[in-house]
């Protein structure tokens, strides 16, 4: 993305192409994807970048938490809320991504 906010239509093909590649994605260039894509086209991709951030947030193949997952959670809700209203599967994205949240702050105390 440029430094206007704006999407450039060269992000728009590389998230693209990092989603449809056929090799294995990092959960960081899945995140990158989805923000870029969610600008576009947000019906479609806010509730893949609130389940990708909430992977992000704990690392499986190390079996720690992200340093970062409490914002990684925060912003899965953020992205979760933007979802519209209208959307049947709203509630359970958000559910989701309040939950994930919810157990970092107990974790943080």
């Amino acid at each position: 993305m440029n430094h206007s906010g704006k999407v450039d239509h060269d992000d728009i093909v590389r998230a693209r192409n990092v989603l449809l590649a056929s090799g294995r994605r990092t959960p960081r260039e899945e995140v990158d994807a989805y923000r870029v894509l969610t600008q576009v086209s947000p019906a479609s991709y806010l509730p893949l970048l609130a389940g990708a951030l909430q992977r992000l947030s704990y690392d499986t193949s190390v079996g720690k938490w992200h340093p970062s997952s409490l914002a990684l959670c925060e912003e899965a809700v953020a992205a979760a809320r933007s979802i519209d209203p209208a959307e049947t599967a709203r509630a359970d994205v958000l559910y989701r991504a309040l939950d994930s949240c919810q157990r970092q702050l107990y974790m943080a105390g």
